[in-house]
């Protein structure tokens, strides 16, 4: 596949997509988790509904006192499961930090009607972009900040979105309320010279559609949204390999060079939020103390 270029329609396209959020009611409903809250915070599960519309599912933490409280968003991620926290995280960092864990559509607790394979999802729909899943994982990215905009516990001022991959990008992009994004490049960076496995499993079976599916990737790369993204990013990767965005980027930037150590990228990470969101210490899991 050679390297994507703009669409043409892409503002449309997104703008489309907020479009139908902002006449789709959001109908939040939530319900307090006795088993999942602590000596530090309250959790609470939270439906909220999606484009489509559709049921969406998330983990709501607020710390005990009074806030506002800077906020974590840790949304969708591409796999089937979302927890309260990342497993093997501190638990204690919901005492400090509003965190909302969220499940995209296809994930548990937002499985039904539409239940996602994993591996499998990203190919779903994936000949065009009006029609690929990835439009509606952007959008419920999108409606999980709409979401914590109404809470008056979320201060305005320290809103992070934080994922491994992309997303908090795009989201950051169309939801300039975002503050502080942590993310890597992402499956859709760049896909021109190299695709996810999924997606080279899917035109080795139908080479045919490999037009259609270069165009449909095109509407996620992040560089096309790097522009507007002007909350402070961390940006996780190589740093030649990220460079391009980084440029792209309208907001000020930081690269972290994985070194292969959960530990160290770990610590570096809290490090980071803690020195963006004013705190001196970190809050790490007890494995790494």
């Amino acid at each position: 596949m050679s390297n994507t270029s703009r669409p043409e329609d892409f503002d449309a396209y997104w703008q489309q997509v907020c479009h139908e959020l902002e006449v789709t009611p959001i109908a939040a409903e939530e319900e307090h988790l006795p088993i999942r809250s602590t000596e530090y915070c309250e959790c609470y599960t939270v439906r909220f509904t999606g484009i489509g519309p559709y049921r969406l599912f998330g983990y709501l933490s607020i710390p005990h006192g009074d806030g506002p409280f800077p906020t974590l968003l840790l949304g969708p991620a591409y796999r089937s499961v979302a927890d309260p926290l990342p497993q093997g995280d501190a638990n204690e960092k919901r005492g400090r930090f509003l965190v909302f864990s969220t499940a995209g559509r296809g994930q548990r607790n937002a499985d039904k009607p539409y239940a996602g394979l994993f591996p499998g999802m990203m190919t779903e729909g994936i000949d065009a972009p009006e029609t690929s899943i990835f439009r509606g994982f952007v959008a419920d990215w999108l409606r999980a900040v709409d979401y914590l905009l109404t809470r008056p516990e979320v201060d305005h001022s320290r809103l992070a979105a934080i994922k491994q991959e992309g997303m908090p990008l795009l989201t950051a992009a169309l939801r300039p309320e975002v503050t502080h994004v942590v993310a890597s490049p992402g499956s859709f960076y760049n896909t021109g010279d190299q695709v996810p496995g999924e997606i080279e499993d899917y035109l080795r079976l139908y080479p045919e559609k490999e037009a259609q599916v270069k165009r449909t990737l095109s509407y996620f790369d992040p560089i096309f949204f790097a522009p507007n993204v002007r909350a402070r990013t961390l940006l996780l990767g190589n740093p030649e390999a990220v460079a391009p965005l980084e440029e792209a980027l309208a907001g000020e930037t930081d690269i972290r060079q994985s070194e292969r150590s959960s530990y160290k990228d770990g610590m570096f990470q809290e490090r980071w939020i803690a020195d963006q969101f004013g705190f001196e210490d970190i809050i790490i899991p007890a494995h790494w103390q």
